[in-house]
């Protein structure tokens, strides 16, 4: 995004130098010319007749040069600019599917650690129904129970079924 900014306010200046009226012009010899309109200035000295035309001609065509450079730089400039915006709209669209991602990830761990949690659950209830039913038959072979305590023995083990039931439920959920 800095960059881009940066970019910007180079373009910016790159046409608020560029739409002046005059164009400076610096020959192969060296010498310094502008360029206003029609008149060509040596030194803020006007010496557009004192030119030969084959001088002329060559401040003209550096001038074109210097606008066609100045094209082919823009052109850049604009392929540039929509390359790192469309670099930043990646990264952008990266960074949200990585999100969402994440938020996958801790759902499907969330579910896993329920799971794991349920399973135990089930298997440490499903092991005291087994424990209690062994005994109430130990005890209901011994003859050691009354029919209340029998009674009261099969409502227990009823509801640690009941209990049972629901722990497998919460594990297929």
């Amino acid at each position: 995004m800095k960059t881009l900014k940066k970019l910007a306010i180079l373009l910016i200046l790159l046409i608020f130098v560029s739409c002046g009226s005059s164009e400076r012009v610096i020959t192969n010899q060296g010498k310094v010319y502008e360029v206003k309109g029609s008149k060509i200035e040596n030194n803020g000295v006007e010496v557009t007749d004192s030119l030969s035309k084959t001088e002329k001609e060559s401040i003209n065509n550096l001038i074109k040069k210097k606008k066609e450079a100045k094209k082919v730089f823009e052109a850049q400039q604009n392929e540039l600019e929509a390359a790192i915006t469309e670099q930043e709209n990646i990264q952008k669209r990266a960074k949200e599917k990585q999100e969402e991602l994440e938020d996958k990830l801790d759902a499907l761990e969330g579910n896993f650690e329920e799971k794991q949690d349920a399973k135990e659950d089930f298997a440490s209830i499903k092991m005291q129904y087994n424990k209690q039913k062994n005994k109430f038959k130990k005890l209901k072979k011994e003859g050691e129970l009354s029919t209340k305590d029998i009674k009261d023995w099969r409502g227990k083990l009823s509801t640690l079924k009941q209990k049972v039931k629901k722990a497998k439920n919460e594990i297929n959920k």
